[in-house]
């Protein structure tokens, strides 16, 4: 039920229609972006936490590379980190909507105690980021991940940001996997 309704946000979000503001300032693809994030982990154990994220991205025109840093606490004691950083296209569909896709390197560590545990991989995704009106965007990503000890997860990522200037927005969203969702709000700067 998820995929299905994601699909169709991500089909909403591709054509364009009225809704669409006459004038768009275009997307940029060069940021810095923090963000407090709020985790639910599903699998072996029903874990929760929260933590913070720091994100940047640089455009090379067409071309952009992107990191990511997250600290996160669990129920437990359990702490942990991820780091990511990539490179991603993007290529205009039409004035209002552009496709996404990334290639990205992915590293988690988990802390219990005087315990830890990390693992590694790879992330692909693909999907369209949309200015449905001069002050909102929205992306709509689907993403798979393999790692080489915990497997490969597919998941969704949608993600809105309100601008209240031209270069500045919050920004609200959600991943969802089978294995793990995350809810963020933030705040970014583009440049």
């Amino acid at each position: 039920m998820k995929h299905a309704l994601v699909m169709g946000a991500m089909l909403a979000a591709a054509v364009p229609g009225a809704a669409l503001a006459a004038d768009s300032q275009g997307h940029s693809y060069s940021d810095f972006e923090i963000s407090w994030v709020d985790l639910s982990l599903d699998g072996v154990a029903n874990v929760d936490g929260d933590g913070f994220e720091i994100a940047g991205a640089y455009d090379f025109d067409k071309v952009y590379i992107f990191g990511k840093w997250q600290d996160q606490s669990f129920d437990f004691g359990i702490d942990g980190t991820a780091l990511e950083f990539g490179a991603g296209l993007h290529k205009e569909l039409n004035p209002k909507v552009d496709f996404v896709g990334t290639l990205s390197y992915l590293d988690q560590e988990v802390k219990l105690g005087g315990f830890s545990a990390d693992d590694n991989g790879l992330g692909i995704g693909a999907g369209v980021r949309s200015r449905l009106a001069d002050s909102f965007e929205l992306d709509a990503v689907l993403r798979y991940v393999n790692f080489d000890e915990g497997g490969s997860d597919t998941g969704v990522v949608l993600t809105g940001r309100y601008y209240f200037n031209k270069t500045m927005a919050v920004t609200f969203g959600t991943d969802m996997t089978d294995d793990v969702d995350t809810l963020r709000v933030g705040f970014r700067a583009e440049f």
